[in-house]
């Protein structure tokens, strides 16, 4: 199955609202809330200008014309762990879980990051969501630390280095 990437639209937040109001969606996600309509329009404002600033944020993902989820590069913004070092992360609706979306998502999404001279990234994942840490594995990044975030929640941070690659522009990135 193939995916693209792109920039955020104000719709999907609509999108995005849909498809994360679940619980098991969000169980490994911070506190696990579930956040409403309001909530994802301002962060889709928020990745609309981290594109336009870096080139990077957290991207629609989408399999045809259907937005599935986000996958993307931004800097880890919590006041622990690896503060300001660029994260990759994914998120994706119930409903696509199992068919290789996110790993594909994310490969796309650190390609986008290598080609804009990212020199690192990081994964913060929920110790007990196996899903994640599998496509953390499967996209290339390797077990760095085990931290806890300040709730007590036990976190693996995953990472790897970029390597360049001999692109001209950031453009070679098909849909990012």
């Amino acid at each position: 199955m193939t995916v693209r990437l792109r920039v955020p639209t104000a719709e999907d937040a609509d999108a995005w609202t849909d498809l994360f109001d679940d619980a098991e969606v969000m169980r490994y996600v911070g506190s696990g809330e579930v956040r409403d309509r309001a909530w994802y329009a301002a962060f889709v404002a928020r990745q609309q200008a981290l594109a336009a600033s870096t080139g990077l944020c957290l991207f629609s993902v989408l399999v045809g014309d259907q937005v599935v989820g986000f996958t993307g590069v931004q800097p880890w913004a919590q006041p622990w762990g690896p503060t300001g070092v660029p994260e990759v992360g994914w998120r994706l609706g119930r409903r696509f879980w199992g068919r290789g979306l996110a790993t594909e998502a994310a490969a796309i999404a650190l390609d986008r990051a290598r080609v804009l001279g990212v020199p690192r990234v990081v994964a913060m994942v929920h110790a007990d969501n196996a899903a994640s840490l599998a496509v953390a594995r499967k996209v290339g990044l390797t077990q760095e630390a085990v931290l806890r975030a300040p709730s007590g929640v036990p976190v693996l941070q995953y990472g790897t280095a970029l390597a360049s690659v001999s692109t001209d522009t950031p453009d070679a990135v098909p849909d990012a």
